[in-house]
């Protein structure tokens, strides 16, 4: 016969084995209710992140119909993605994720290109511009015209990194992809953004 475990009761030492048992934090209980489907959990991350994921979007499309569909596809996407979430994951890096693969499919699907908005970010314009002085800020037009003739990686994970401040390794763990290769990208794509404005600034590109 098997043993049946004796469970301690109170005066014979079950405070303190109670104390010992490790506890689920916060974010595993979260993480937990998401996994499940939980509409309440899911509300209130859709509440919190989806002006970040539409503003996002809207940077690498430029148009505000095409961000609210993609927004859409991107929760969509990530409730049905639900219960494969790692018990660790970082709510925020992983919708960035699901919103950058959705990006990247409806550029495949159209093959239309119509880039990023920097807005009012200076310090993302500044990180763009030749010199980097506030003087020498380029205009968004002038920014579209060269971003649009960048591969859509690099436009991607220059706006992740410049326009929505991720760290480095922050948009490694977005793109799937080590952080030494994300430098490298950051490293190409800032190279032939240069270029590239130069040429649209001298009217070379349109």
């Amino acid at each position: 016969m098997t043993a049946i475990p004796i469970i301690a009761q109170p005066g014979e030492g079950g405070t303190a084995a109670a104390a010992a048992w490790p506890l689920p934090s916060v974010e595993q209980v979260f993480i937990a209710q998401l996994r499940a489907r939980d509409p309440d959990a899911f509300t209130m991350v859709y509440e919190r992140y989806k002006s970040q994921i539409y503003n996002y979007l809207l940077r690498l499309s430029g148009a505000a119909e095409v961000a609210d569909d993609l927004t859409h596809d991107t929760f969509l996407s990530a409730y049905e993605a639900l219960p494969g979430l790692r018990e660790d994951s970082a709510i925020s890096a992983w919708l960035y994720r699901i919103a950058s693969n959705r990006f990247r499919d409806m550029l495949r699907r159209k093959r239309v290109i119509n880039w990023l908005h920097f807005g009012d970010r200076t310090d993302a314009d500044q990180a763009l511009s030749e010199s980097g002085g506030q003087d020498s800020v380029p205009e968004q037009e002038l920014v579209q015209i060269a971003l649009k003739h960048l591969k859509p990686d690099y436009a991607v994970c220059l706006t992740l990194r410049l326009a929505e401040g991720f760290s480095t390794d922050e948009t490694a763990k977005i793109l799937g992809a080590s952080p030494e290769s994300i430098r490298m990208r950051l490293c190409r794509a800032r190279v032939m953004f240069k270029d590239a404005y130069a040429a649209a600034e001298r009217g070379d590109l349109k």
